[in-house]
């Protein structure tokens, strides 16, 4: 099996070397542990998905050549509704995960309501919005107000919630402590803290957890895919399975490719941000 490298754009191909016998089995071993693990990922990638959209929709209600059709809330409630359920999803499988893998380990189910209440602390808008799924599933919708305006300099978007009608329809905000004093809550703002938290803080603990060879997986592929990116920035890396497979017919030369798909960056595909220090 040897290291391949390939930039597609400029139709550029480079054969590096064979890979090392420990090369091998490392990436067998690691082969079906990302496997497992790009499956019960996918719901980040899905959560990024739905925030992409809310981001996208709300980047066009800033564009002045946006037309207003009348249904701009409504898009906005689907929108954040898709996102927060989605969020909600992702909390509720690992929760119930962490439950069933440490039934037997009293230590380690605290540590996982520890590691949530301690993030609560640290981020208002993540334990907001975790007291806010349950406000929009029970009490009412989303977006409390939109209101846009356009003028021949600029473009103003507001998209918020009041903190006093939100305790007056709904008085349990057992992790964001809501009084009704904080006003007007910028809900795009809120959000984009709150996505951020849950693909670098809570997805960084949910790999630690239940996928801790994912990290040496990551050194592995990540130190290929350098030495692969030293000869040409924007080589992908490869494995290439077989030996070299060429054809020449007179002047012309074919190569028959056996690429196998490898990670280049273990954490960025499966759609969560980590860091050493999550």
């Amino acid at each position: 099996m040897k290291l391949l490298g390939l930039n597609k754009a400029r139709s550029n191909l480079h054969f590096f070397r064979d890979l090392e016998t420990n090369e091998i089995a490392d990436h067998e071993r690691f082969t079906p542990i990302i496997a497992e693990a790009r499956n019960r990922f996918n719901l980040f990638r899905i959560l990024g998905q739905n925030y992409a959209e809310w981001k996208s929709y709300v980047d066009s209600l800033l564009n002045a050549k946006t037309t207003h059709d009348g249904d701009e809330m409504l898009q906005l409630d689907r929108l954040l509704l898709n996102y927060l359920t989605c969020a909600y999803t992702i909390q509720e499988h690992f929760k119930v995960s962490f439950q069933r893998r440490f039934r037997k380990d009293q230590a380690k189910q605290k540590e996982y309501s520890d590691f949530i209440n301690g993030l609560c602390k640290v981020s208002w808008p993540f334990a907001f919005f975790l007291d806010f799924r349950g406000h929009v599933q029970h009490c009412g919708l989303g977006i409390g107000e939109f209101h846009r305006e356009v003028n021949a300099t600029s473009v103003i978007v507001a998209i918020t919630h009041d903190a006093t009608k939100l305790v007056a329809e709904n008085n349990t905000w057992l992790r964001s402590k809501l009084t009704g004093k904080e006003g007007k809550l910028e809900l795009v703002t809120l959000l984009e803290e709150f996505h951020g938290r849950m693909l670098q803080h809570y997805a960084g603990y949910v790999a630690k957890t239940f996928f801790p060879e994912l990290f040496s997986a990551a050194e592995f592929y990540n130190r290929l895919t350098e030495e692969v990116r030293r000869a040409d920035p924007d080589f992908r890396m490869f494995f290439h399975s077989k030996e070299l497979d060429m054809k020449t017919e007179g002047d012309k030369q074919t190569r028959n490719l056996h690429l196998k798909l490898v990670p280049n960056d273990v954490f960025a595909e499966l759609g969560i941000v980590v860091t050493k220090k999550n």
